[in-house]
């Protein structure tokens, strides 16, 4: 395969055109250069223009004035008007004619003072016809407590007990189911453990017989005497057969167990000289005591005991249970009954007082110290029920109920002091008492209620101011504070939105 050469020619030498390539770029660097320092002489200028020269009237005229280190505070400011922490307002609860008036508007009065009197003939009657009602009332509810207590008692009387101790006697026979009456007789329940005997005496030993004298007392049928005492004497008048009169006392022994109702007996006293006193004629045991048990409900018998002649009971032991039968029931409706009426009681005696204070408000005294807000009173005045007669504040504690916003809520707390002013230029010092917990929509925007409590002690605020507030939101310190006037804006190249800037400048010695 034949190797291609290809020619090449050389180029013929030209001179004068590259000495023209030179030439232009030194043109280009001395315009470089030149638009240098243009630049830097109009930075210069401006610098020597806007600071170390005057232009009165001119924009952008520089000002001087001295910077200091100092705090920048955020606050925020809002308003509201000052209340009474504690008014009352008194109120006419029927019509009636003003008598006399005692107080005047701005008077201070202290609790207790008299306010006015006014004759009201409605509100004696009303406080009248809440008293009867109130004695209807209290009456109807101790009828129906007695009857509630009698059937709670005919529920106790359907369990049968023994009285006291004892041993049952003539008992019934009586078995589960028995459908007894009230008034049925279960059994006698004797007390044995002691006896008694009634014998009768002359009156020729009145004075020598006394209650608490021991005697000898004497039962033929055991052959025994044992010591007795009187327990009572009745100055009956009892003739015997001769022609004698006699009185009657009675002896009670110990029974040692071998005695019982029925035995024949005597005793024998003495008189002061050793004599001795003896009875018109003999006597018989009896038991200390006897009680007749007997059922007092209707019922039958669901519960009972092993009832036996003779059986040793003591005091309590039950004996019989009946049936409730409908006791039960008509005590559950009683109850009903009852709980209305106490209700009905209740409601009663907060109208008579209710009437009560209607009426003290016709002759009424200052229920607090303070000062008449207002009294739209005067004598012979013909007043209706709802008219507001007096109207009475504490001004030495005041209150300013206040509004945040969402935004500054997390500053403000209970216990935080606040600054406060009126439009007489006075500042009180405020404590914030309360901060809602949820916020209130208005407009648009949440709001959290606040109530500030502030002492009034001299009175100077009163009810009704408004009053601007204002507390910090945030601080910094040790900042370089600026006047306002002395900021300048200027846009520098290539930005699109202008920037601040101060030109500070440090006094001589300092840094």
């Amino acid at each position: 395969m034949a190797e291609q050469t290809t020619p090449v020619m050389t180029p013929p030498s030209h001179a004068a055109p590259e000495k023209k390539k030179k030439n232009k770029k030194i043109v280009k660097n001395v315009l470089l250069v030149l638009v240098i320092l243009a630049a830097v002489a109009a930075a210069a200028w401006a610098i020597w223009y806007f600071v170390f020269t005057e232009h009165k009237g001119a924009a952008g005229e520089p000002i001087y004035d001295t910077a200091q280190i100092g705090s920048i505070v955020s606050t925020v400011r809002g308003g509201g008007s000052a209340n009474a922490k504690d008014s009352a307002s008194i109120s006419l609860a029927a019509d009636g004619v003003v008598q006399e008036v005692y107080v005047t508007q701005g008077q201070v009065v202290n609790a207790g003072d008299p306010l006015y009197v006014v004759t009201s003939p409605a509100a004696e009657e009303a406080l009248k016809a809440a008293q009867e009602a109130l004695v209807t009332q209290q009456e109807n509810l101790a009828k129906l407590q007695e009857e509630m207590n009698a059937l709670q008692q005919s529920r106790n009387d359907l369990t049968i007990r023994a009285p006291h101790d004892g041993k049952l006697t003539e008992v019934a026979e009586v078995n589960l189911g028995d459908p007894l009456t009230s008034g049925f007789t279960i059994a006698k329940v004797v007390d044995d453990t002691r006896l008694k005997i009634s014998l009768y005496y002359s009156y020729a030993y009145e004075n020598d017989i006394h209650v608490g004298q021991t005697a000898s007392v004497s039962i033929p049928a055991t052959m025994t005497t044992l010591t007795g005492t009187v327990e009572k004497i009745n100055k009956v008048e009892r003739i015997t057969v001769e022609g004698g009169r006699t009185f009657e006392v009675v002896f009670v022994i110990d029974n040692p167990g071998t005695l019982t109702e029925g035995m024949a007996a005597t005793a024998q006293l003495t008189d002061a000289s050793g004599s001795p006193i003896y009875p018109y004629e003999s006597g018989t045991l009896s038991y200390y005591q006897t009680t007749t048990v007997a059922t007092k409900a209707n019922g039958p018998v669901e519960q009972l005991a092993d009832l036996m002649n003779y059986a040793n009971v003591t005091a309590g032991q039950v004996l019989l249970v009946q049936g409730t039968n409908d006791v039960d029931e008509q005590i559950r409706a009683k109850q009903e009954q009852l709980d209305a009426a106490v209700q009905a009681v209740a409601d009663a005696e907060a109208k008579v007082a209710q009437e009560q204070q209607n009426v003290q408000n016709f002759s009424a005294v200052a229920p607090i110290s303070g000062t008449v807000v207002t009294c739209t009173l005067y004598p012979g005045q013909e007043v209706t029920a709802g008219t507001a007669a007096v109207v009475i504040a504490d001004n030495t504690v005041m209150t300013v109920n206040i509004q945040v916003d969402d935004r500054n809520r997390q500053y403000i707390s209970e216990g935080m002091e606040i600054t406060l002013n009126d439009w007489n230029g006075n500042t009180y010092l405020g404590v914030v008492e309360s901060v809602a917990v949820v916020g209130e929509v208005q407009n648009g925007v949440t709001v959290f209620p606040a109530v500030v409590r502030v002492d009034n002690p001299t009175g100077t605020l009163m009810g009704g101011y408004y009053l601007d507030y204002e507390f910090a939101t945030a601080q910094s310190l040790d900042c370089v504070v600026v006047p306002i006037q002395d900021v300048r804006s200027y846009t520098p190249e290539g930005a699109e939105k202008p920037q601040s800037v101060v030109y500070l400048k440090l006094q001589p010695g300092e840094s």
